[in-house]
């Protein structure tokens, strides 16, 4: 039999596959593939600071972040001289920060029309040992550009060049209103990963993932206070999915052991990439307050931050954060997606229980399921749903055929309800097909395959 008489049949069953999901795409519909898409997009995270600067002008500190996956990485040339000898792979960076006057335009309309009043390149050359460093999501580089303005109303682009291209990528334009510092109701948000305080210094480490905080680990808010004889509480709501409701899961009033008084503030690099915001203590400097949240015992969910004067109706301020949970089950992208997978370990009445109701009302019965077989309830995270949903994206990776995604496979389903075998023996017989005989301490299970492509059915379980 020709090589294209088997690859035939195969490109026609992979076609065949591709058109139930080509179908809900163009409906607009979610599908674990698109979920897939979404969670293996490489991420490139931008946060301004906004701090007092000296006399009445003020500082603004424009940060990014670039994971690996992000950037183009090369091959190093035989006439480079790395910064080690295990260095294989280079990646030049260069980000340029432009800062106009006013509002940024509307869609269609360039910032090149408005008054440039800042503009300044920071670059970089990044380098790795390994090709598989070059795909990591987890390792990243990161700076900043920063200068002094008068206040007023702003508005910044970023341009990115990777590779060594000439070409730049701009960033979407964001605005910022610069305020006076000295008017007593001027404050923004800033998002620590940890901080240090002496009697002479502060020294803050930024989370710098953006509007992102970091699922099931602690940070810290730093923000000035008005300079007022009332006392501020800070509050943290969380945002219901699909509803207006604002559950309140953290009060905090202010005290003076959360004060501290900066007379002016830097930003720097350290060796080990953080970038780290460092403040002079004086007594005559601004009044700051630096609170600890306690984020481990919050939901992955969308938070909003709230500073109020105590008996003023309206805000200080606000600031809205989203949980980020970096290495996600994809399922988890989506409500009604990660409700569809546990037909793997509920009955159809119980499914079409969670499937029912509005989003708050289904978010809320898919929650109290796993909450309920939590096994460690005095912790936020649920390891069990966590490895539920890693097993389905397991099956999805390394059991797909042509036909059929991973988890709908005989041993897909097999992975995700009993998880990692303790070992694996295949067999080929002389005259049929290949046999996986899977062993567990409580029963073997054994696979035939089917059509030579990967597929396996289940033959035999004891």
């Amino acid at each position: 039999m020709s090589k294209l008489s088997i690859l035939l049949p195969a490109l026609l069953l992979f076609l065949t596959s591709m058109i139930p999901q080509a179908d809900a795409q163009r409906r607009g519909e979610t599908t674990y593939q698109s979920l897939l898409q979404r969670a293996d997009q490489p991420a490139a995270y931008i946060d301004h600071i906004l701090l007092p600067g000296e006399d009445d002008e003020s500082q603004i500190f424009v940060t990014f972040r670039l994971d690996y996956d992000f950037i183009p990485f090369l091959k190093s040339r035989p006439n480079m001289k790395p910064p080690t000898p295990e260095a294989q792979y280079f990646a030049p960076v260069r980000m340029g920060v432009e800062i106009f006057e006013g509002d940024a335009p509307r869609s269609g309309r360039k910032s090149s029309d408005a008054l440039s009043v800042f503009r300044e390149n920071w670059q970089d050359t990044v380098w790795v040992d390994t090709f598989e460093q070059t795909k990591s999501r987890y390792d990243y580089t990161q700076g900043y550009v920063s200068t002094t303005l008068e206040p007023g109303e702003y508005h910044y682009e970023l341009q990115l060049s990777r590779a060594g291209s000439v070409r730049e990528q701009s960033s979407n334009r964001r605005n910022f209103s610069l305020p006076n510092f000295s008017d007593t109701d001027s404050t923004s948000f800033i998002l620590l990963d940890h901080f240090d305080i002496s009697d002479e210094k502060f020294s803050g480490t930024l989370l710098n993932y953006g509007n992102e905080v970091l699922y099931g680990q602690d940070y810290s808010l730093l923000f000035k206070v008005p300079d007022s004889e009332d006392s501020f509480t800070l509050s943290l709501q969380q945002l219901s999915v699909g509803s207006e409701n604002r559950d309140t899961v953290l009060t905090k009033k202010l005290t003076e052991q959360d004060f501290i008084f900066v007379d002016s503030f830097d930003l720097n690099s350290s060796e080990t990439t953080d970038l780290t915001l460092n403040g002079t203590i004086s007594q005559d400097g601004h009044r700051f307050a630096v609170v600890n949240i306690p984020n481990q015992n919050f939901e992955n969910a969308s938070y909003r931050i709230v500073l109020h004067e105590d008996g003023k109706e309206k805000p200080v301020d606000t600031r809205r954060v989203n949980s980020q949970w970096l290495d996600m089950p994809v399922s988890l992208y989506n409500l009604d997606i990660a409700i569809e997978m546990m037909k793997f370990i509920v009955d159809e009445s119980q499914l079409n229980r969670l499937r029912s109701g509005s989003t708050a009302e289904k978010e809320k019965k898919f929650r109290e399921f796993w909450n309920q077989r939590d096994p460690s309830p005095n912790t936020e995270f649920n390891e069990l749903m966590a490895e539920y949903y890693n097993r389905i994206d397991y099956a999805y990776k390394n059991f797909s055929s042509l036909q059929t995604p991973g988890f709908e496979t005989d041993q897909g389903r097999a992975y995700i309800l009993y998880g990692p075998p303790e070992n694996i023996e295949r067999r080929l017989p002389a005259d049929a097909p290949t046999r996986e005989v899977w062993e567990y301490s409580n029963r073997t299970l054994i696979f035939e395959a089917t059509t030579g492509f990967g597929d396996f059915r289940l033959i035999s379980q004891s």
